[in-house]
């Protein structure tokens, strides 16, 4: 890595934040203490850098340094003490970091991730708090960017996540992968959940100035990966990354050159990328044919209906309409009814999908939804009604924190005008 070492700490930060805390958790036991050690380390980093310059692997620096830290807590907390077994700490914790010491850069210890996904779905832990924790720990998120992606305040949020480590703490929860293949797939749909909205909140990043946060789908994406290596058999698993590969193949064609989102309607489908849509519906086409299907499935075969079509009205909406339906039979979901008015809407009129969708309206998850309010505008748009138009999508812009959501809003807003 180059740059400067404010810049280089900076992406270290966002990218490798996650695995930095994973493997010191599991390597002591306790989360509040990982976290506590890895911002100190980049402190530390911050504080160094300048002056000594950046070290040739700066993850391992980190890990090393961050390792230390947590030594030195260890020995002056009793409470800790019985946490010193099984490790070589003897070493004196206030040397400078050697590159040459035997420990392993973060790049060579991604799994730590997926042991710390599963060690988030033991059953002691309920499962909003859960996923809570997974976005939080395993992908890096910020409580903020957590709390977006799941619909919910900050202080519930918050809230979840102490909950989530005490329960931890108090069960002795292990951070690993469980060895019995049982357990494994026990919780597989929580952490293929958790994946998902990893990649979600990459995609269409809630918050800040970008839509896409490249690290996230790219994480989401070799987590879902190792997934499915660990578990082949699994349709679920399979379905999973052939959905992210679909959703991913957009992805040059679904921001304009002033980074603003464009409308799948509007997309050039020809900048699609052709070699991910093809290994994403072979994946799907596979998990179909296996006795496991469930709901990352359907909701793959809709993506590969979406990616077959050569535009917005060639789509085979009737068959998107009942992937939907097969999602409802397993269980009701204010987003799924969403979006199946809106395929209504394009299978029928506009008209028939609009009472649909404000039959929808009230519903708790979707107040502050800001997507179901520019589903609203869309189809009062197409209705002609201009001015419930206006009022849902200035709804939807009170709702969005990002900036470039915000300029897709305000271009509609402006088209009305």
């Amino acid at each position: 890595m180059t740059g400067r070492p404010d810049e280089l700490l900076a992406r270290l930060h966002r990218d490798e934040w996650a695995r930095l805390v994973a493997v010191l958790a599991r390597q002591f036991g306790d989360i509040d203490l990982a976290e506590e050690v890895a911002q100190a380390a980049m402190e530390t980093a911050l504080v160094r850098w300048p002056n000594d310059g950046v070290p040739r692997s700066p993850s391992a620096w980190l890990l090393t340094t961050a390792r230390r830290a947590a030594v030195d807590r260890v020995r002056r907390d009793a409470v800790y003490t019985g946490k010193l077994a099984g490790y070589a700490l003897e070493r004196p914790s206030t040397a400078p970091p050697a590159e040459s010491e035997a420990i392993a850069g973060l790049e060579d210890v991604y799994d730590e991730q997926l042991a710390m996904m599963m060690a988030c779905c033991h059953p002691a832990i309920g499962p909003a708090d859960q996923i809570a924790m997974m976005l939080r720990f395993a992908a890096g998120l910020t409580t903020q960017e957590v709390a977006a992606g799941l619909l919910q305040s900050d202080s519930t949020l918050q809230a979840r996540i102490t909950r989530a480590k005490k329960r931890i703490a108090a069960n002795r929860i292990p951070l690993a992968v469980p060895r019995e293949a049982g357990a494994l797939s026990e919780r597989l749909d929580l952490v293929l959940s958790a994946i998902s909205l990893i990649y979600t909140t990459g995609y269409d990043t809630p918050v800040g100035e970008r839509v896409v946060r490249a690290e996230l789908t790219g994480e989401a994406l070799r987590l879902a990966r190792i997934v499915l290596g660990a578990l082949p058999e699994e349709a679920e698993a399979e379905a999973l990354v052939g959905l992210l590969l679909l959703t991913q193949a957009r992805e040059a064609a679904r921001i304009d050159e002033d980074g603003v989102p464009v409308a799948l309607e509007d997309q050039d489908r020809r900048r699609w990328d052709a070699a991910m849509i093809a290994e994403g519906t072979a994946l799907v086409e596979r998990a179909a044919r296996r006795p496991t299907v469930g709901r990352f499935t359907i909701q793959a075969a809709i993506a590969a209906v979406h990616a077959e079509a050569s535009s917005i009205e060639r789509t085979d909406w009737r068959q998107i309409v009942v992937l939907y339906d097969l999602l409802l039979a397993r269980g009701d979901d204010p987003i799924v009814r969403m979006n199946r008015a809106i395929a209504i809407a394009r299978r029928d009129s506009p008209a028939e999908g609009l009472v649909l969708l404000r039959n929808l309206e009230g519903v708790p998850e979707l107040e502050r939804h800001h997507p179901f309010h520019a589903s609203l505008a869309l189809l009062y748009t197409e209705v002609g009604d201009a001015e419930a138009a206006r009022a849902a999508w200035e709804r939807a812009l009170d709702l969005v924190e990002g900036a470039p959501q915000r300029r897709f809003i305000q271009r509609r807003l402006e088209d009305l005008r």
